[in-house]
């Protein structure tokens, strides 16, 4: 009994120096995803999310928006040094984080970046802010999460929170 748990230790320890020394090898260059390859919820989520881009919003100027348009935003309640996402249970009902595998284009790619939630997921950082999407917001170019509360932001493509209140 003693000699297939061994064996079965050993092959498990040697997969895993496998796939370590795979991921270690692949290629440099950079990519257009803030994370590597996504576990299958958080692919789920990233499909949700959409690729983030840059818009044109008529009252806050260029911001930084999902695939459908939704604008992203962050929460005054994170930290940014060390990144740190502080919105869970029914806040983050009401703001989804956006997964840290969803493409990103329009953006500095030195501005991206993640963090890791506490349900071990990894959240997209825009100059380590941790960004979200806003329930409240149905259709493309919808802002209506601007300035709620004084503590949710839109985001410029530069990864600075629009202050300014909502119009």
């Amino acid at each position: 009994m003693k000699i297939h748990t061994r064996v079965a230790s050993a092959a498990a320890i040697m997969l895993a120096v496998a796939a370590l020394a795979t991921a270690c090898s692949s290629g440099g260059g950079s990519t257009t995803t803030a994370a590597s390859a996504p576990a299958s919820s958080d692919a789920t989520a990233a499909a949700a999310a959409g690729a983030v881009s840059t818009s044109s919003s008529p009252t806050l100027g260029t911001i930084i928006v999902n695939e459908a348009g939704r604008t992203l935003y962050a929460f005054d309640k994170d930290t940014t040094s060390p990144a740190m996402s502080n919105c869970y249970t029914d806040c983050a009902a009401k703001w989804p984080a956006v997964p840290a595998t969803t493409t990103v284009k329009g953006i500095d790619p030195s501005l991206l970046g993640s963090v890791t939630r506490k349900d071990g997921t990894k959240q997209l950082t825009i100059k380590n802010h941790p960004v979200y999407l806003f329930a409240g917001d149905q259709a493309a170019g919808d802002t209506k999460g601007q300035a709620l509360k004084g503590v949710w932001h839109a985001l410029t493509p530069q990864g600075t929170e629009i202050k300014t209140p909502k119009a």
